[in-house]
């Protein structure tokens, strides 16, 4: 993680720079367990367990939302590039037919709370 287990501070630089160890703590807080225990160890929280939950969770305050990205990737300042990443353009078919079935739902009150959800097509029930 960049610096020593439970050192207080920013996420260490590790997890920026390591995607199998973002993997696999993100696991890790899927699952409820340590990390020593998904690398085989005996399920025992440790302090390094511990040391990297803490800065897992860091870390993952310290990405946008919307983007996936860290505000430090784009600034110099900090090691980052402000050419770091170049935009990608694709077409999910299912976010496309939730934004056409939205088109359906009434934007007075009626309309209000109505969620759209993508059902398997031999799921679904007919009405």
């Amino acid at each position: 993680m960049g610096r020593a287990a439970g050192e207080p501070g920013r996420a260490g630089k590790r997890l920026s720079r390591d995607p199998q160890l973002r993997a696999e703590l993100e696991l890790c807080e899927k699952f409820g367990i340590p990390h020593s225990e998904f690398l085989g160890g005996d399920g025992h929280w440790t302090a390094l367990d511990r040391a990297k939950a803490l800065a897992w969770v860091e870390w993952q305050r310290s990405v946008c939302p919307e983007c996936h990205t860290r505000l430090e990737e784009w600034d110099r300042e900090r090691g980052g590039d402000p050419h770091a990443y170049v935009t990608d353009t694709m077409r999910c078919p299912g976010c496309e037919l939730i934004e056409q079935e939205r088109d359906h739902v009434p934007q007075d009150r009626s309309g209000y709370g109505v969620k759209i959800q993508l059902l398997p097509r031999d799921h679904a029930t007919s009405d």
